[in-house]
């Protein structure tokens, strides 16, 4: 009887002293994220020359345009596992046409500078343009030229700046 008297009186204490639970919830999250390609040293500062000798003659008629500059944005050194770069373009659209062409900063007016891949895919202020890593490498082949919406173009200069980010997958 003893013992029993002495085995209550544990398990009363014990109960005092440590058997309420307060619950534990951990939320354990991350994120893996492609590793970036390097841009070309060719591709970082591009400057694309549509031409110095335009003749404001041949852009008097609403829908004339200058004949289209290609030229290439070159990424490389994509680590393993970076299977896709899509780049997004930004920049100051053309009110006439803001799809695929960027408002004339230069002097000249009634001018706009219109943006494409090579394959006539518009690329104006937030348009992207998606390319496929192969051996560790992409090029995207896009093309610039001159544009008027209204004809009537006046002398002066050709100017817009359009910048890029690329997200990688």
């Amino acid at each position: 009887m003893k013992m029993n008297k002495i085995a209550t009186a544990c398990l009363l204490m014990a109960s005092a002293y440590g058997y309420a639970v307060d619950p534990v919830t951990l939320n354990i999250t991350g994120n893996i994220v492609a590793s970036p390609c390097q841009i070309s040293s060719d591709s970082v500062s591009k400057s694309v020359d549509l031409g110095q000798n335009i003749q404001a003659s041949d852009l008097q008629t609403a829908g004339q345009a200058t004949t289209w500059t290609n030229f290439t944005i070159n990424l490389t050194s994509c680590p393993a596992g970076t299977t896709t770069a899509i780049m997004t373009m930004h920049g100051t659209a053309d009110t006439a046409n803001p799809v695929d062409m960027y408002k004339n900063t230069g002097s000249a007016q009634n001018i706009a500078v219109q943006l494409q891949s090579q394959v006539a895919a518009p690329l104006g202020d937030g348009k992207t343009i998606s390319g496929t890593i192969a051996s560790n490498a992409y090029s995207y082949l896009l093309r610039a030229r001159a544009y008027t919406q209204n004809g009537a173009v006046t002398p002066g200069t050709i100017a817009a700046v359009v910048t890029a980010s690329i997200v990688y997958n």
